[in-house]
């Protein structure tokens, strides 16, 4: 169990997540199934939230995933962080995803918990934050770069144009 406080944001509860929450995160993938479907090409599956709690990058431990989820008060999940702390390297925090339920969006919610969570990041050590965004999305990349993160390069990790990745980073 974590021991970090995490910190708070008016009308919202910030909290993480476990895998006893499985279902609540699988109802968030399927609320956003556009996200799902732009980046992997079909409608979240029975299973599709199930990776989310499982997925580490090789050489990286559980104690360093940081799943966190987004409440209403009303405990309603409408977002996820996902990040990995000291990844890619040490002083480095990797932000796996950021999810908001469609009805979040548009209202400045990503903003403000992008920046409570960098704050943080920083007060734990962090001393930047990287992240990567398919190509093809083009308002993630307008997004992130209107919170200050800059182009570092590119991947493409399947070798067709439809997977190639723009890899962000922002120093805090």
């Amino acid at each position: 169990m974590r021991k970090e406080t995490l910190p708070l944001i008016t009308d919202y509860v910030i909290r993480y997540l476990t895998l006893a929450e499985n279902a609540r995160v699988q109802d968030l993938y399927e609320r956003c199934a556009d996200y799902v479907e732009f980046v992997t090409g079909s409608k979240p599956g029975p299973d599709t939230a199930q990776h989310i709690f499982t997925e580490l990058p090789e050489g990286k431990t559980y104690n360093d995933k940081l799943l966190i989820g987004i409440f209403t008060p009303t405990e309603q999940l409408v977002g996820i962080l996902d990040a990995i702390r000291n990844y890619p390297t040490e002083y480095e925090w990797y932000i796996n995803l950021l999810l908001l339920d469609p009805q979040e969006r548009n209202h400045r919610l990503g903003e403000r918990i992008y920046h409570i969570f960098s704050e943080w990041a920083s007060n734990q050590g962090a001393q930047a934050i990287r992240l990567a965004i398919l190509e093809r999305n083009q308002q993630a990349q307008h997004f992130w770069q209107q919170l200050g993160f800059e182009e570092i390069g590119h991947t493409d990790p399947s070798g067709t144009q439809e997977d190639s990745r723009i890899l962000m980073r922002r120093g805090l």
